[in-house]
């Protein structure tokens, strides 16, 4: 459940420096490097990244009209009530969805919400607290199998953010298509390898 729904509403701190080495192992012997790697193995890695994640194929900007049509179905989650009392009460799946709740800075308040069908899991489906879609998550094809990716877009079709996930606490993500950041566990670090971000919801 962890990597289920990480490219949205995302609550953040600022800082400028490195985690400690000790801090950023992973089980079974694999590392998170980013900081030791040079600048030029980070530009390499980037680029190497964003030409696999924006082929040529992919869709930057849906017709607004066609994108809405594709997803007709999914534009109002009708059990929205049950899903809200169910997801504020912590519950993670059923038989047939599995859950994401995003709360206000408390914790007491569920603003938003996603869906992802079990016969569907390609799709992941984002919800205000009254159950008005707002954003969907396209995966690739490989998904779960790592490395895979995932494609944002807003309601109106438009491509807003794209997330390549390495492994399990590993993702680097593109804003209009651009490199943002690159996520271990609880902590972004830029291009540079500085920290400039904080998540709680991880």
């Amino acid at each position: 459940m962890k990597n289920f729904l990480l490219s949205v509403f995302i609550l953040f701190a600022f800082s400028q420096t490195c985690l400690a080495q000790d801090d950023i192992i992973l089980n079974g012997n694999v590392s998170f490097d980013w900081c030791e790697k040079s600048q030029f193995e980070r530009d390499e890695s980037i680029k190497s990244i964003k030409d696999i994640i924006y082929s040529q194929d992919i869709v930057r900007k849906y017709n607004k009209k066609d994108f809405k049509e594709k997803y007709k179905d999914y534009l109002k989650d009708k059990n929205y009530k049950e899903h809200y009392i169910a997801i504020s009460n912590g519950l993670k799946e059923n038989s047939t969805e599995r859950f994401s709740g995003f709360y206000s800075k408390n914790n007491k308040v569920l603003y938003a919400y996603g869906i992802q069908y079990k016969n569907n899991m390609k799709t992941i489906y984002y919800y205000n607290a009254l159950g008005n879609l707002i954003y969907i998550d396209e995966y690739s094809d490989n998904y779960p199998n790592f490395p895979y990716y995932t494609h944002q877009y807003r309601l109106n079709g438009k491509l807003v953010a794209s997330i390549y996930f390495t492994q399990e606490d590993t993702q680097y993500m593109f804003k209009n298509g651009e490199f943002f950041g690159v996520w271990f566990k609880n902590t972004m670090f830029n291009s540079k390898a500085k920290k400039i971000m904080n998540r709680t919801n991880y």
